[in-house]
């Protein structure tokens, strides 16, 4: 009862948020022969990111489910997201202000952000994906039983790094995100989103698109076994700094 609680709290936190900006629809968002640009995907104002007014934002707006450091909450079912890539970031807040992300009734924490993310301008935008990049990195750890790390290094080679780069820390280049401070859960989380096409189903959203059709035929076992490998990537890069986008 208490979780449910909180839980509902929070929905009627992010539901009193909306309409303070009024961000472009997905009919607005421009594409070129179906190719969507990571710059319109983005959310983010132009300029450098000021940290300060980052971190303001982000004790009144991300901090209470994300935490005060960014490492997520097991129990709200919120992810680490410290030192994610401040383009990743602006992209995935984009997303839910296009309602490609966060619009399906299952996907309950992502309804919670996508109301979030309606109150956040471009300027915020900014300043919020920079101040999260400046995070230290919470490696992902493995809490969950049943994964086999070799299996999945073998799964991560075929299926992932091609994108996610050999260290996990992702890629600019192909809109990949970093893997390496998610908890395990919520990698086995969002594959399962991703293949059950809660997540990634829009049209436009050409790199969730891929990521349906990575894992439309894996199984919950493959998963673990990723989200195993992901752990022992982030304990050898962990101190590696990801790449900005240039």
């Amino acid at each position: 009862m208490a979780r449910s609680r909180k839980t509902l709290f929070l929905l009627v936190a992010a539901s009193s948020a909306v309409a303070v900006f009024s961000p472009i629809s997905a009919e607005e968002t421009s594409t070129e022969n179906g190719v969507v640009d990571v710059e319109v995907i983005s959310a983010a104002a132009e300029g450098e990111p000021d940290l300060a007014a980052g971190a303001e934002h982000f004790a009144k707006v991300c901090a209470q489910c994300h935490g005060a450091r960014g490492e997520g909450n097991v129990e709200l079912k919120t992810p680490s997201i410290a030192n994610l890539p401040d383009w990743y970031v602006s992209a995935q807040i984009g997303k839910f202000q296009r309602h490609w992300r966060g619009t399906k009734p299952e996907d309950v924490q992502g309804i919670q952000m996508h109301a979030i993310a309606q109150s956040l301008d471009p300027v915020a935008v900014r300043d919020l994906a920079g101040y999260i990049r400046s995070l230290e990195i919470v490696p992902t750890q493995v809490t969950l039983d049943g994964g086999n790390a070799e299996r999945g290094a073998e799964l991560f080679r075929e299926r992932c790094m091609e994108c996610h780069r050999y260290n996990g820390r992702g890629e600019s280049a192909f809109r990949s995100g970093q893997l390496i401070g998610l908890q395990d859960w919520y990698i086995v989380a969002q594959l399962t989103k991703f293949r059950d096409g809660i997540r990634g189903h829009k049209e436009d959203d050409l790199e969730g698109g891929k990521m349906h059709r990575v894992t439309e035929k894996m199984t919950e076992e493959s998963f673990l076994d990723l989200a195993a490998h992901i752990a022992d990537l982030a304990e050898r890069y962990k101190d590696e700094r990801p790449r900005r986008r240039r």
